[in-house]
Formats: C-alpha cells, structure tokens, sequence
C-alpha cells in the first residue's frame, strides 16, 4: 500500500522525528549512544505501544532507508585513505574472513545441534554472518572516533556485507538441495551469478560515477554548490544501485573511497554537506527501524527461543573470537584485535532481507518449507532488535577501550583552512 504524502502523513513523519530526537537526547544523558534512544523512539510509536506509526506509513517510507543508508555508506568510504588501508590491510582482510567464517561455523553447528536439521543450521549460519553499518557509523559519527580501530570497523562492517551475501549465495542453495532431498544442488557458478553481480557491479558503478564527481569537485567554489552536487550524486548511485540489483553500501562506499583519495582537498566540503543533510535523515531512518519491529516476536518459546538465544549467543561469540583471531594472525595492533569484534554484533536491513528472500523460496515445498521460512523470519525479526539495542552500545565500549573517543575533532580542526573555500 503506497500512502501519498498528504497533511496527516507529513505530521507523523514531523512527531517520529521529534519523537526520536527526544528520546535520543535522553540516551545520551543517561551514557547510551544517541541511536539506541532513536530505535526506542520509533518501537513506541509504532504497532507495539502507541499504534502512532502505523506498518503502511513504515512500509511507504521505505526509500528514506535508502537514502540513508547511501549516505552512510559514502560516509565510511569517505575515512578509507588508500595509505591507511595500505598499512593496515592485511590484518583488516583476516579479520574480514575470520569474523564471517568463525561466526558461520558456530551459529550453523551450534542450530544444527538444537534442531537436529543441517538445512536450519545452514541458512541461520549464512544469515548470522550480516552486520549492519548503519548504527556503528552513527555511534563512531557521535563520538568522533578516529584511529586504526575506527578505520578498521569501517572497512570491516562496509565489506562485510558483500562477504555475508557470498557466503549466503553458497549456503542456502546447498541447504535447500538438502531440504528437498532430492534436487540436485546448482553449480558453483550458478550460486556465485548473483554475489559476483551485486558486489563487482557495485564496484564499478562506484568508481565509474566517483571519478567525474572527483574531478568536477575541482571546479565548485561554494559549499551550497557541494551540498547540492555531492547530495544528489549520492542519491543517484543509491538509486541505481538499487535498480539494478547492486549492493547499495558497497556501491555508495566506493563512491566515498573514491572521493577521499582522487580528490581529497575536497573531501571536508563534502563532509560538512553530508553533515548538513543527514542527522535529520538519520533519525528518521532508525525512528522506522524500531517502528518496524514487533516487540511480540521476542515472546517466543520452546524451539524457537532455544534457537534465537542460540543464535544471540553463538553469533556474539563468533563475531568476537574470529574478529580477534583474524586480528592476531593478521599482525593488527592491539586496541583493534581485542576490540574491533565489540563493534560487529549489530543486526539490521541485510540479514531481514535475506530471511524474507528464504521465507518466500522455501513455500515452494509446502507446510514443512513454509514453516521453516516462519522459523527464520520469527527469529531474525527478535534477534534484529536485541542486537541493535545491544550493538551500538558494544561499539561505544570498543572505542572507548581503544581510546580513539573524541579523536577525529583534532583531524576537523586542521582541515579547517580547506573547508573555507567552500562558503
């Protein structure tokens, strides 16, 4: 149901936002990262409690995840220098693939043994290994992290989503084979048509749209000029990534990392516009977020409370352990080896998506396919909300450890001198 954007609409979008500002000032005061009070913000409005919000204005609303999140992902992309990636390279590539691996190996052992199917194993093991930027970038935004552990939990939560998406790709066709015990499983270059297109399609659109905008930044004077140029090219390859069927962070991501490093005298103009168009943007996204949740899906029990306590657990641990282990054997500094995997248990848009995509191909194989895709749904949808509340909190604590709280006010303050050609 599609809802136009009439007076009433207008005001409710209006009250969300004053709503999740509110309560978003009074997770800071009480020390809790500014988003957690956003997504709490949005559950009371929405269906839960105050029935304010309703699921087809969430619904209607759902290109402003989009725009949001184009403009996270530019954001991180933005803190990816080609030097600092160079430096610390090595340790963010084996933490990348430990973190995802490890947290697959424990989430599909540890459900398989609850549930006695290696199918259900499979599909929660692909599912555990998403990790949602969105909150981590907001909490790192919220305290200025900046450091080696900042850059790494950027460069790890923006490509981790191409790495869960591959995974995904070669799990659940396998899992279904299984499920059906008699179809043969697709080919390895079956499974890897649809990663290889949404990740190398990404990369391409991303540089391919990144290098004239560098270049045209040359020729802008006015930050009113880069708010408009940056903003809408943003949007552009938001947009056309979604088209096309592309992964939309990793497309926006490499848009960022383009910019930072073939234009970066630029690059704090475009900061200050991305700075002005966002916050507003920001918490109205997280505001739907929790107004999308059902806080009754967390009043499950039997099996499939065993298995979201399991999946809480299993994928907590498997984050931390594989994030640290990469780090050990990929020579990474300290701070970021024990505490980079704090900052990965966030849950969102991904792993909610890739249910909703199992769910809608396992009703091809009757009640038993359909209950099974009811399973996944129910236990991603409950777990989604844990994690989002408990993750940006993790990541407060990671970069508070690593001591990298407050540090990019200085890298502002010298780059200061840039930002005054663009009045």
């Amino acid at each position: 149901m599609e809802l136009a954007l009439s007076p009433d609409v207008l005001a409710l979008i209006g009250v969300t936002i004053l709503t999740a500002f509110l309560t978003g000032r009074m997770a800071r005061a009480l020390g809790i990262p500014q988003v957690v009070g956003f997504i709490i913000g949005g559950v009371i409005l929405g269906s839960s409690f105050l029935h304010v919000v309703p699921m087809e204005l969430v619904t209607s609303l759902g290109f402003v995840s989009e725009l949001a999140l184009g403009l996270i992902g530019f954001d991180m992309g933005s803190h990816l220098h080609f030097n600092t990636l160079r430096r610390l390279g090595r340790s963010i590539a084996f933490i990348l693939v430990f973190e995802a691996m490890v947290t697959f190996g424990l989430v599909t052992a540890g459900v398989t043994l609850i549930t006695g199917e290696l199918t259900t194993g499979l599909i929660f093991g692909a599912l555990a290994t998403a990790t949602a930027p969105a909150a981590t970038v907001d909490v790192l935004e919220e305290y200025k992290s900046a450091g080696p552990l900042t850059t790494s939990l950027l460069a790890v939560v923006g490509m981790d989503d191409a790495l869960s998406l591959l995974l995904f790709s070669l799990a659940v066709p396998v899992a279904e084979s299984m499920f059906t015990q008699h179809a043969e499983p697709p080919s390895v270059l079956e499974m890897l048509e649809v990663p290889v297109w949404e990740i190398g399609g990404a990369l391409i659109l991303g540089i391919a749209i990144g290098l004239p905008l560098a270049f045209y930044l040359n020729r802008i004077k006015y930050r009113s000029d880069a708010l408009v140029v940056s903003v809408g090219v943003i949007f552009l390859c938001a947009g056309l990534a979604s088209s096309f069927g592309l992964s939309l962070i990793l497309t926006t991501m490499t848009l960022g990392v383009v910019i930072v490093n073939v234009a970066p005298h630029n690059l704090d103009c475009v900061r200050v516009s991305i700075e002005q168009a966002g916050p507003v943007l920001y918490i109205l996204f997280f505001a739907l977020v929790g107004a999308r949740f059902q806080v009754e899906t967390l009043l499950v029990g039997g099996l499939t409370l065993s298995i979201a306590l399991a999946y809480v657990i299993l994928r907590s641990t498997g984050k931390f352990a594989g994030a640290w282990l990469g780090g050990a054997i990929g020579g990474a500094e300290p701070a970021v080896r024990d505490n980079l995997g704090f900052g990965l248990l966030s849950q969102a848009g991904v792993a909610v998506g890739l249910s909703l995509s199992i769910a809608d191909r396992m009703t091809a194989y009757g009640a038993e396919g359909e209950a099974l895709g009811t399973l996944v749904i129910t236990v991603i949808t409950a777990t989604t909300f844990i994690v989002q509340v408990i993750g940006p909190v993790m990541v407060k604590f990671a970069i508070t450890r690593a001591g990298e709280v407050g540090k990019a006010v200085e890298v502002e303050t010298t780059g200061q001198g840039e930002e005054a050609r663009c009045q």
